[in-house]
């Protein structure tokens, strides 16, 4: 179990980890970021995520795969696929290569948004060329 999630992330637990931030041992760890952050995008408080995100590449920290996938997820939960689209563009300049996941998240939640869909499925395409995208048929959704 990581850091800090087996309690329910709210202002508290922000203040712990400021607490924590302050100390003179302290050292950044992407592991307390990804923990605090996931745990953000799952109760749907997105802004404090980015909050948290900023603060963690202030601190000169990457996200890996599963905090990309997570605040995309959250985005497009919240209805924000420009949002989604921006943690895209951050991934794609990560120093750690992509992974399939944060792709198939992005695919399935730009369904409605065909001209972002395209745009993720072009670069998917790229660099996993072994595999293949479902284009589900346009009528689905009223797209014509």
């Amino acid at each position: 179990m990581g850091f800090l999630t087996w309690l329910p992330y709210d202002l508290l637990n922000r203040q712990i980890f400021q607490v924590i931030q302050k100390q003179d041992w302290y050292k950044p760890d992407r592991f307390i970021y990804k923990d605090l952050i996931i745990a953000l995008t799952k109760g749907n408080k997105m802004d404090e995520a980015m909050r948290l995100w900023q603060s963690m590449r202030d601190e000169g920290l990457f996200p890996d795969s599963q905090m990309y996938t997570e605040v995309i997820r959250g985005f497009l939960r919240d209805g924000s696929p420009a949002d989604a689209m921006n943690i895209y563009e951050d991934m794609k300049q990560s120093p750690d290569p992509p992974e399939e996941l944060p792709f198939r998240i992005l695919l399935k939640g730009l369904l409605p948004h065909p001209l972002l869909r395209n745009r993720v499925k072009q670069d998917y395409e790229e660099l996993f060329p072994e595999k293949n995208v479902y284009d589900p048929p346009q009528e689905i959704f009223g797209i014509r």
